[in-house]
């Protein structure tokens, strides 16, 4: 069961290192004993204390605690975080209850935006609560459907997906397309005609325009 009744020398505000958990105090303030990032919470009399994480790992707030003494929450005897807190933290560091979200088996800090697996956008509150709004997608005019920041070319212009469901493309004025027996001209192109002896051309209107010399046939 958990003590609410130690000393104030030690309790570990931040999280106590995992090798001290459940076991006596055995720190020594000079000696230097605790790992980087923690310290030595010794007593009035210089008594052996816990390695306690010196900086709070919360990104809001203070870590869950019982009486000033912050619970580990990841090992063995660890507690299970109460509702609008997320274990923050490692079995083989420090682990503490921090305000937040846990989604999925993962853990976020309140206002957290992340992607889940169906492409939704999640955001984690600060009531704890996860929030995933669909995806935003464009639909072209050919029915395909673009993902926000997709580009794709209609004729020569460029166009991109916006975040609003919007698509915008460049103005560039394309040369036209001229169809001639199943092959397809760009505007200006001079081709042979059908019949092998007149020339024809692709028109600005996207028109085909031959010419109609006699070509001799029979001959």
């Amino acid at each position: 069961e958990y003590q609410t009744s130690i000393p104030d020398y030690l309790k570990c505000p931040y999280g106590k290192y995992y090798k001290h958990i459940g076991k006596p105090p055995t720190c020594n303030p000079f000696g230097q004993s605790c790992p980087a990032g923690f310290y030595c919470g010794a007593g009035p009399a210089d008594q052996p204390g816990f390695c306690c994480k010196s900086d709070n790992p919360c990104k809001l707030g203070e870590p869950y605690s019982r009486n000033g003494d912050a619970p580990h929450c990841l090992g063995k005897s660890a507690i299970s975080c109460p509702r609008g807190y997320t274990c923050i933290g490692t079995k083989t560091s420090s682990s503490v209850c921090c305000k937040g979200c846990t989604y999925r088996g993962e853990s976020y800090f309140p206002t957290a935006t992340f992607y889940n697996t169906e492409g939704e956008r999640c955001t984690c509150g600060e009531n704890g609560k996860v929030r995933c709004t669909k995806p935003v997608t464009c639909k072209g005019a050919n029915g395909k459907v673009y993902k926000v920041g997709e580009s794709f070319k209609v004729d020569c212009n460029t166009c991109s997906c916006r975040s609003d469901g919007r698509i915008v493309c460049t103005l560039i004025d394309c040369p036209k397309k001229c169809k001639y027996y199943g092959k397809v001209y760009t505007e200006g192109d001079r081709f042979p005609a059908r019949d092998g002896c007149n020339e024809c051309t692709c028109k600005y209107d996207g028109s085909v325009s031959c010419t109609e010399k006699a070509c001799g046939y029979g001959k």
